[in-house]
């Protein structure tokens, strides 16, 4: 159980440090030379959400356990599917696979710790 809840703190924070790249340096993730005013814009709106969900899918298993934390990481883990649907039509392979393993770890300590 504490592998799989390490495992999942590393993955929300990695899902944090991507968001404020997001919201800091959106060209970083886009992969444009210059960001335009939309991709900054969707970059903060990223962080906006990316942040605090990150936080709460790493803070919540260490604080409650049951429905209320089972929910935060369930909520945490759908923002990481879209996130991996996006990387897919995109065809961002890293993306793909890194909101992808976040999901199945958010999953997995949710069931863990219910």
């Amino acid at each position: 159980m504490t592998v799989l809840l390490a495992a999942n703190a590393l993955a929300a924070v990695a899902g944090i440090a991507f968001a404020l790249v997001g919201g800091v340096h959106p060209a970083a993730l886009s992969e444009s030379g210059t960001p335009s005013g939309g991709e900054r814009f969707y970059g903060w709106m990223y962080a906006v959400r990316g942040v605090p969900l990150g936080v709460a899918a790493a803070v919540a298993p260490l604080v409650w356990a049951g429905a209320v934390c089972s929910l935060v990481l369930y909520t945490a883990a759908t923002a990481q599917v879209g996130d991996a649907a996006i990387g897919v039509a995109t065809r961002k392979w890293t993306m793909i696979a890194g909101a992808a393993v976040a999901a199945v770890l958010h999953v997995a300590t949710a069931v863990a710790i219910r």
